[in-house]
C-alpha cells in the first residue's frame, strides 16, 4: 500500500482507532457492571414501555361484550397448554375443562376480556407474584396462557364469521397481553422526562456514524482513492 497523502491517511487512521476504541468500550461492563449497549437497551425499552400503555382504552371492549356468550373448543399444541388455559379461564370465572390438547370454555366474553386485561395490568406493573396468587400459575406462564387462549378464540371466531369479536380479541392480545409480557421486569419511563437523554443518544448515533464515514474517506484519500464523476463519452 502506497500512501500518497500522509496527512489525510494519518487523520483517517487516528479516527479509525478512536472509532474502534469507542466500539470496544461499548462492550465493556463500565456502567455499574453493565455495558453501555445494555444500558442503552434498558433505557429505550423503558421509554418504549411507557408509550405502549394501552390498557385503559382497551377496557371498553369488556363493557361492550359484557353479555356476549362464549361456548368454544380450543385446540392447542399439547395437553399441558390446554390444561393451563383451562385452569386460567376457570379462575377467571368461566366454565373450563381440558381433555388432551383441547380446552372447552363456556361463559361470557366481556368478563373474560376484563380478566385478561386485569392480569395484563399486573404484568405491566411487574407484579407477577400477585398474579400467581390469583391464577395459580407463575406470572409469565399465566400471561402466556392468556395469549394462547385469546389467539385460539380469535381463530375460532374468524372461522365462524364473527369478525368483530375476533378483531377485539386480536387487539387485546397485541396491545395488552403481548406488551405486558414482553416488557415484564422493565420499569416504564415517560418520554417527557427523558428528552435530554434521547437527544444525546440521537446526536451520538449521528456523530458516531459520520465519524466512521469520514475515517474511511480520509484513509482512501491517503492512498490515492477518490470518488470522481465519470466523464460523458461523445461519439
Amino acid at each position: 500500500m502506497i500512501v500518497v497523502n500522509k496527512k489525510a491517511f494519518s487523520l483517517g487512521f487516528v479516527m479509525a482507532l478512536g472509532f474502534g476504541a469507542v466500539l470496544v468500550a461499548m462492550f465493556l461492563p463500565i456502567l455499574g457492571g453493565r455495558t453501555p449497549l445494555e444500558a442503552a437497551d434498558d433505557f429505550f425499552n423503558s421509554v418504549s414501555k411507557d408509550s405502549s400503555y394501552y390498557l385503559p382504552s382497551l377496557r371498553e371492549h369488556a363493557t361492550h361484550y359484557q353479555d356476549a356468550k362464549v361456548d368454544l373448543k380450543l385446540t392447542f399444541a399439547d395437553a399441558d397448554s390446554a390444561g393451563k388455559v383451562a385452569k386460567l379461564l376457570s379462575s377467571a370465572g368461566a366454565q373450563a375443562s381440558a381433555a388432551g390438547s383441547v380446552a372447552t370454555v363456556k361463559g361470557q366474553l366481556g368478563p373474560l376480556i376484563g380478566a385478561a386485561l386485569d392480569d395484563a395490568e399486573e404484568m405491566f406493573h411487574n407484579r407477577g407474584a400477585e398474579l400467581e396468587k390469583t391464577r395459580g400459575l407463575p406470572g409469565k406462564e399465566a400471561s402466556f396462557a392468556w395469549w394462547q387462549a385469546l389467539k385460539q378464540m380469535n381463530k375460532q371466531y374468524r372461522a365462524s364469521g364473527e369478525y368483530e369479536k375476533a378483531s377485539v380479541l386480536e387487539e387485546v392480545n397485541a396491545k395488552g397481553v403481548e406488551v405486558s409480557y414482553n416488557f415484564y421486569g422493565i420499569a416504564p419511563s415517560p418520554v417527557s422526562k427523558n428528552v435530554a437523554l434521547l437527544t444525546l443518544a440521537l446526536v451520538f448515533y449521528l456523530v458516531y456514524t459520520m465519524w466512521w464515514g469520514y475515517a474511511i474517506m480520509y484513509l482512501c484519500d491517503g492512498v490515492g482513492l477518490q470518488m470522481k464523476a465519470s466523464g460523458k463519452r461523445e461519439h
